[in-house]
């Protein structure tokens, strides 16, 4: 599958946001990520890295 948990950047600590996701949309300046349930967050913050292999998004918060 290609399902990827998302991680929020907090100095260094990376804190689990969602799971299962298999979009991410900017929407209104801010992230809109879905997983495969449907369940949606909005979040504020920007794409820092992408790791494919890994299934893993880690987002930064905007300076």
């Amino acid at each position: 599958m290609c399902e990827a948990a998302v991680y929020i950047d907090r100095g260094g600590e990376l804190e689990k946001v969602m799971e299962d996701v298999v979009e991410v949309r900017p929407e209104e300046g801010k992230l809109l990520l879905v997983d495969v349930f449907g369940e949606q967050k909005l979040v504020s913050a920007r794409i820092a890295e992408v790791e494919l292999l890994d299934h893993r998004i880690v987002l930064r918060e905007p300076d």
